[in-house]
């Protein structure tokens, strides 16, 4: 299975090559697929073959691979021939790795701790390898395709309906909503009421002035003030919806930071000629942000969503409402009762709940206005951590409809998307769950004893690093390719990706532990310095960031060979990943401030005070949780002597092809100097009689997972590994690669 497993991520890598470089070329479009499929796949199973000595198992490795692989290749056929290929080689891949990891947890004996804790390590590897193929399915369906989905409204020149644009405002600055309130008084369309509901304002020098303004622009604009409003932005939109005029049909959200274009209703309200459409949405675009390397990364951050996520949700109907710049028909949010005010991200959840009524919705990839970003990342992660908080609360409350359970009109591809809108987030979470335990983990493997898990030896542990690799690659190529990124921007982009995981983890558990919308309070931090001011307001991600790379380095020098330059690679990569937040903290501080920022650091979207997440008791129990179950689980791997787990190592040794396990040290299951296979664990191990396939003579294993071969000979370049390097305890599998997810 290992050689299983290698030549399907050499496929895989070999499939994104292939994608980067012909995928956007004429020559994608030639009906090649299959031919260049059987090539790669007999390439990569020929050269791992021949590289670990085993040229008997290339034939079933192609056969296996080519089996796989053209499920995919074969019903993705209206994609591109090197989109399918990079789809179907990394399905081949992560199925692989999914059945090493499986084959190793269950059919080696370990004690009932270790495959307990084994059990729970696969459970999180598998769920980061499921939500890895959902990113690559996206991407797949985004970029593998001549043309994106073009809606076509229906040809109704006197179809005129009147519209509202409704400006839900908190607590923003005058200044800053004048400009949006006055690009919205040159909108070209004859019949439209823009309605400005500030909410939960009470301060008279925020909202008189926009009253003022709303007076002098003339009648089309209305001024609704709400001092004191359930419900928050749904609530007061709502509200202003029931004062509506009754024969108003349509309905659009603009935010207070946007500059909308004359011409947005003109090009977006004709799609409602079709009387089965609820609501059409356009990009979230933003402006002002050319001049800042933050900025530029946050900028084609956000864009990926609108460019990549919303183009393959648009081929099968499976939108979301995105709020702002978005239309919606009045007639169709009365049908669903209004906006969830339960609900943090009220948008999205009104979108699902009717297409769930069997409306349609239309995505006009065209940007018809631009706001402003948060300007520095404290702001960013407030609005992240709402975002994937109301992600969470919906897919709570309709998972029963999104599996079926509950009758509604959705479709397959409808209830798939929402369904893995949902559960995208929790890609985070898993990844920082996995970065916990890899660095829990590595202390044991530096100090010589065994962790009661399953030892990744060999290729299983850069099994990993080379999906992690592909990975990052995969990311960086799409940012380039949809959103038109220049390569010197798509590191920012990733970064404020990976800048992010922490955050949306927090979010995740967070709304799994109440239903109650709540917002994220960061700390105040007050120093001169800059960096003081990134690594403290950024706490949490700066120290293990830092544990992350001091681990790396004790790994590298006193954990074994090649085991522990894997598990430090994976390291480091964790200390990159997490310390991407203090980097990006960092890099907001820079950003030259012009007037329109000036205006808009006052605004709650870069400064908002907001409740906490949890209470401090809750929180302090958490962690005591936290601590208590660590300090069990791992309490046995200190006091048990590093020998204990020969037994494991011996049954993984056997599973390994014959060039690896003969090049291993006796303190992983390799041969001894003496020419037995040494089941000691360290040094001070006592001895015990060498398995009988130590044996000189050729012999098949009988372990489950080992391919028959011959049994290594003693070889004189294998000498006892010193003392220090003795145990193989269990590296965690990596983070998943840095994939991004669905802006709800």
């Amino acid at each position: 299975m290992i050689d299983l497993a290698a030549s399907a991520a050499l496929l895989a890598i070999l499939g994104l090559g292939v994608f980067v470089v012909l995928g956007r070329s004429r020559a994608a479009r030639w009906p090649i697929g299959l031919p260049v499929l059987l090539l790669l796949t007999g390439i990569a199973a020929g050269t791992v073959g021949n590289a670990l000595g085993d040229k008997a198992s290339i034939g079933p490795d192609f056969v296996v691979l080519i089996l796989v692989a053209a499920t995919p290749e074969i019903l993705l056929h209206t994609i591109n021939w090197p989109a399918r290929l990079f789809f179907a080689t990394l399905v081949a891949a992560t199925m692989a790795f999914a059945g090493v990891l499986v084959a190793i947890t269950f059919t080696t004996h370990a004690p009932a701790l270790a495959l307990g804790l084994s059990v729970v390590l696969v459970v999180m590897e598998l769920g980061a390898l499921t939500l890895t193929l959902v990113f690559a399915y996206e991407i797949t369906d985004a970029l593998g395709r001549d043309k994106a989905v073009i809606a076509t409204p229906l040809v109704a020149a006197t179809y005129r309906p009147r519209v509202c644009l409704q400006v839900p405002a908190y607590n923003e600055p005058p200044d800053m909503l004048r400009q949006t309130l006055e690009a919205l008084s040159k909108v070209d369309y004859p019949e439209l009421t823009i309605q400005v509901i500030v909410n939960n304002t009470t301060d008279p020098g925020l909202w008189r002035p926009v009253e003022e303004d709303c007076r002098r622009l003339g009648p089309r604009f209305q001024f609704i003030h709400l001092p004191s409003w359930p419900g928050f932005k749904a609530g007061a939109l709502n509200e202003g919806t029931r004062r509506l005029d009754a024969d108003i049909e349509i309905v659009g959200v603009v935010d207070a930071d946007y500059i909308v274009q004359p011409d947005f209703l003109n090009a977006c309200v004709p799609y409602f000629a079709s009387t089965d459409v609820a609501f059409v949405q356009t990009p979230q675009h933003y402006r002002d942000w050319q001049d800042s390397p933050y900025l530029r990364g946050l900028f084609y951050a956000y864009r990926y969503f609108f460019d990549v996520t919303m183009v393959a949700r648009a081929r099968v109907n499976a939108i979301i409402f995105g709020g702002t710049m978005g239309l919606i028909r009045v007639g169709a949010l009365q049908e669903i009762g209004g906006w969830a005010e339960w609900c943090i991200t009220e948008d999205a959840e009104a979108s699902l709940r009717l297409l769930a009524r069997g409306w349609r919705a239309v995505y006009v990839n065209q940007v018809f206005g631009a706001g402003l970003m948060p300007l520095d990342f404290d702001g960013l992660r407030r609005q992240r951590f709402r975002w994937a908080f109301g992600g969470v609360q919906i897919l709570r409350r309709h998972l029963s409809t999104l599996v079926g359970l509950r009758r509604s009109r959705l479709t397959p591809a409808q209830r798939y998307h929402y369904l893995v809108g949902g559960l995208s987030w929790f890609a985070d979470p898993l990844g920082v769950a996995l970065a916990f335990f890899l660095l829990a983990t590595s202390p044991f493997l530096a100090l010589g004893h065994p962790l009661l898990l399953r030892q990744l030896v060999g290729l299983i542990v850069v099994l990993p690093i080379f999906l992690l690799v592909a990975g990052v690659l995969r990311l960086a190529w799409s940012i380039h390719a949809a959103c038109r990124a220049p390569w010197r921007d798509t590191p920012l982009a990733a970064m404020v990706m990976l800048a992010l995981s922490w955050t949306v983890a927090r979010a995740c558990v967070s709304a799994l532990i109440t239903q109650r919308g709540v917002f994220l309070r960061t700390p105040k931090v007050r120093t001169p310095s800059r960096l003081g001011r990134a690594v403290l307001g950024t706490l949490p991600e700066s120290l293990v960031a830092a544990a992350c790379a001091v681990m790396a380095v004790a790994v590298a020098l006193f954990g074994p060979r090649t085991l522990g330059l894997a598990v430090a690679t994976l390291l480091l990569w964790q200390a990159m990943a997490w310390g991407s937040a203090p980097a990006a903290s960092l890099l907001a501080q820079g950003i030259p401030l012009t007037p329109a920022r000036l205006s808009f650091r006052r605004s709650p979207q870069t400064t908002g005070a907001r409740p906490s997440v949890l209470a401090y008791r809750r929180r302090r129990l958490l962690v005591a949780v936290v601590v208590v179950a660590m300090a069990v689980l791992l309490t046995p791997a200190i006091v048990t002597s590093p020998g204990a787990d020969s037994g494991l190592e011996q049954a993984i040794s056997a599973a390994l092809p014959a060039v690896i396990a003969k090049n291993m040290p006796p303190q992983l299951g390799g041969p001894s100097p003496s020419g037995g296979s040494s089941p000691s664990g360290g040094s001070g191990a006592a001895p015990t009689k060498p398995p009988a396939t130590a044996s000189p003579k050729p012999t098949t294993s009988t372990s489950p997972l080992a391919l028959p071969s011959p049994s290594p000979s003693p070889s004189p370049s294998s000498r006892p590994t010193p003392p220090t390097a003795a145990a193989s305890p269990t590296p965690s599998h990596p983070v998943p690669s840095p994939t991004p997810r669905p802006t709800h």
